[in-house]
């Protein structure tokens, strides 16, 4: 009988953890709006030990305020997000005092973001495209003076191996009658 009730109670333990139901941004999502609060709710109430960190390319962009209220926590930025990829960093306690963490990646893709670092980006473009063509220039000049030996050796490897399998392969044979 004991074992019996061992079933019943444990899937109800194993289902008393809070997880994540929904965030703002979702996962995956491509905001393209300005955005100055990341809100993430819970499917249980989370204890005031819970955080979280928001992270672009290793670095971490800080919150001016994160606040878990209830099944909630959000975070307010002190500006805007910059275009680019960034990952939510939850970590939080839930009401049954285990730790839950996890993370949510989405992208930045700011038309006025996008508009100011287009005209930097297109002024440092021209330059680095002057430099690339040059260096393409001087690596197909190189790579033409180099592909005549390579060609041979492309050639002879293989036929070279091909011979030694068919004087093996004959030799094995020859063995055997």
């Amino acid at each position: 009988m004991s074992f019996l009730c061992f079933f019943i109670i444990l899937p109800s333990m194993a289902t008393a953890h809070t997880g994540l139901e929904s965030s703002t941004p979702k996962p995956g999502q491509i905001v393209t709006e300005d955005l100055n609060e990341i809100t993430l709710t819970f499917a249980g109430e989370i204890e005031s030990l819970s955080t979280m960190t928001l992270v672009m390319e290793g670095q971490e962009i800080p919150f001016s305020d994160v606040e878990p209220n209830g099944k909630q926590m959000s975070g307010t930025l002190e500006a805007p997000l910059e275009n680019g990829s960034y990952v939510i960093r939850w970590k939080i306690v839930g009401e049954d005092g285990h730790q839950i963490t996890g993370e949510i990646p989405f992208t930045v893709k700011s038309e006025e973001n996008y508009t100011s670092q287009e005209s930097e980006m297109e002024e440092s473009q021209i330059s680095d495209e002057e430099k690339m063509q040059t260096e393409e220039t001087e690596k197909s000049a190189e790579s033409e003076k180099e592909s005549s030996p390579n060609r041979i050796m492309n050639i002879f490897i293989p036929i070279l191996t091909l011979a030694i399998l068919v004087l093996g392969l004959f030799l094995l044979f020859k063995r055997k009658r």
